[in-house]
C-alpha cells in the first residue's frame, strides 16, 4: 500500500510534466559518449544507500531524489532535490540522470527541464537495468552493458547535505572520507 501511495504522485508528476517538457531518453553507451564532452555529468538519484551499497558509474554525482525513511520505513521525497541540483549544475549544464531502471530519473530529468535546465536526458536503462523472468535485475543497464562502475567515495560525487533537516531522513549518514 505504502508503494502505492509513493508511486501515485511520482506517476502524475512525471506524466504532467512530460506533456510539454519531454527529456530524452539515451542508452547507457549514448550517456557514456556524452560524458567525453566538457560540462556533460552523469546524476545519479538514487538513495544513499543504494549510492554505497550496490555502486556507481565512475564519476556519478549522488544527488537523491528520494531518501529512506526508519521512521516511515519507506522512500520519501528530497524536498531540496531542484536546489541540490542548482546548487552543483549550471542551467546550460548536460545532466543525464540515472537510477536503479530508468524510472525515477525520468522523474529527476523532467523535474530539472521544469526549472530551466536545457539539455537534460534520462538514461532510460538505468544502472542496474530491467528484471529478467525470475524476478532479478540482469538485463542491460549501465552495470550489466560493462560500463565503468565503483564503490569508491570520492568527495566530490557523494551528496552534499544542504540543509540537515533533509539530512534526518536519510537512514544512513554522510560518508567522510
Amino acid at each position: 500500500m505504502r508503494k502505492i501511495a509513493l508511486i501515485l504522485p511520482i506517476s502524475i508528476i512525471s506524466s504532467f510534466l512530460m506533456l510539454d517538457q519531454n527529456a530524452g531518453e539515451i542508452s547507457p553507451e549514448k550517456a557514456y559518449q556524452m560524458l567525453k564532452n566538457p560540462s556533460t555529468y552523469l546524476v545519479d538519484v538514487r538513495s544513499i544507500a543504494e549510492y554505497v551499497f550496490i555502486g556507481h558509474p565512475k564519476e556519478a554525482y549522488n544527488i537523491p531524489l528520494m531518501f529512506w525513511s526508519e521512521e516511515k520505513q519507506d522512500l520519501v521525497p528530497n524536498a531540496n532535490f531542484i536546489q541540490d541540483i542548482k546548487s552543483r549544475f549550471k542551467e546550460n549544464d548536460t545532466l543525464i540522470f540515472i537510477c536503479r531502471s530508468g524510472k525515477r530519473s525520468l522523474v529527476a530529468a523532467e523535474l530539472a527541464k521544469a526549472e530551466n535546465f536545457t539539455n537534460v536526458y534520462n538514461l532510460k536503462e538505468g544502472f542496474e537495468g530491467e528484471k529478467d523472468e525470475r524476478g532479478y535485475r540482469t538485463l542491460n543497464g549501465w552495470r550489466k552493458r560493462g560500463l565503468p562502475y565503483t564503490y569508491d567515495l570520492l568527495e566530490e560525487f557523494i551528496y552534499r547535505y544542504l540543509n540537515q533537516k533533509s539530512a534526518k531522513t536519510e537512514q544512513y549518514p554522510l560518508i567522510h572520507i
